[in-house]
């Protein structure tokens, strides 16, 4: 229907561990696609904690919800307003032992008592004016750091509550400025983060961005550290070169609209990318 919308998805997962080398780990020589059953975070602070899937048995569920407040209403406004709702879980399977060869049954589709993961997304996007729109995001995570990361239940479970707003301000035809100010606190793991990234648009070609993220709550204070970085990036049909420098964590990273896997670094990197 005109102005909403909805998505329900399910899936049930049960000893589908595949790989080219019944030795291999972690992520290697998989031979099946299992993608996490959960949002899809761009930010940077909200990709701290990305879910995987727990290819030995897992139940999950996600249901989003979308809409648009119509121009001219109470909370829609001159320009209306967008509001997104996005919950996600996954359980571990509910097992029964039969103490033989076969080692246990399953109910199926039934979650178990273990929660890996649940995360509660809200976004609100509002254009304040022709030029101006503003995008305010909570995001609240539940992380079975032990289970997903395979270290082992002495790490436990991390509690982080996420808060982010972004101000998209448009200069011109060509020229644009986007502001992003992200906190993220917790009393678990590396305990709060906080972030600030500048970002720079002149259309269709170049961008220049500088960002900060600041773990200022970790229980060690020399690991209370920054991480600066300033990059530009050139575009032209399918092609992209991408500058930057500074100190990065591990993670996904986005900037100028893509995103992708970092390795932690510190230093001068170049990024060339070419479709064909």
């Amino acid at each position: 229907k005109k102005g909403i919308g909805i998505s329900l998805s399910a899936k049930y997962i049960d000893n589908m561990n595949f790989r080219s080398d019944r030795n291999a780990t972690i992520n290697d020589l998989n031979l099946s696609y299992l993608p996490a059953l959960t949002k899809q975070q761009t930010y940077r602070l909200a990709t701290i904690y990305p879910y995987a899937t727990q290819p030995n048995g897992e139940v999950g569920f996600q249901g989003e919800l979308f809409y648009n407040f119509k121009q001219g209403s109470a909370l829609g406004g001159k320009y209306g307003t967008y509001v997104a709702l996005n919950y996600s879980r996954a359980n571990g399977l509910d097992t029964t032992s039969l103490n033989n060869e076969l080692g246990y049954e399953s109910e199926f589709f039934v979650p178990g008592d273990s929660k890996y993961f649940e995360e509660v997304n809200v976004e609100i996007q509002k254009k304040v004016n022709k030029d101006f729109k503003l995008i305010a995001n909570y995001i609240y995570t539940l992380y079975d750091k032990g289970v997903i990361q395979g270290l082992g239940d002495a790490y436990g479970t991390v509690y982080a509550h996420i808060g982010i707003l972004e101000g998209q301000y448009k200069i011109n035809k060509s020229h644009s400025l986007r502001v992003e100010l992200q906190h993220l606190m917790t009393d678990q793991d590396k305990k709060n983060w906080a972030m600030a990234l500048v970002e720079y648009s002149i259309s269709p070609n170049w961008f220049f961005a500088a960002f900060d993220e600041y773990n200022y709550g970790n229980d060690d204070k020399d690991l209370r550290i920054h991480y600066p970085n300033v990059s530009m990036g050139f575009t032209k049909g399918a092609n992209r070169i991408t500058m930057g420098y500074g100190k990065q964590r591990e993670g996904l990273l986005c900037v100028g609209g893509v995103c992708r896997n970092v390795p932690a670094s510190n230093g001068f990197s170049l990024s060339v990318t070419s479709s064909f």
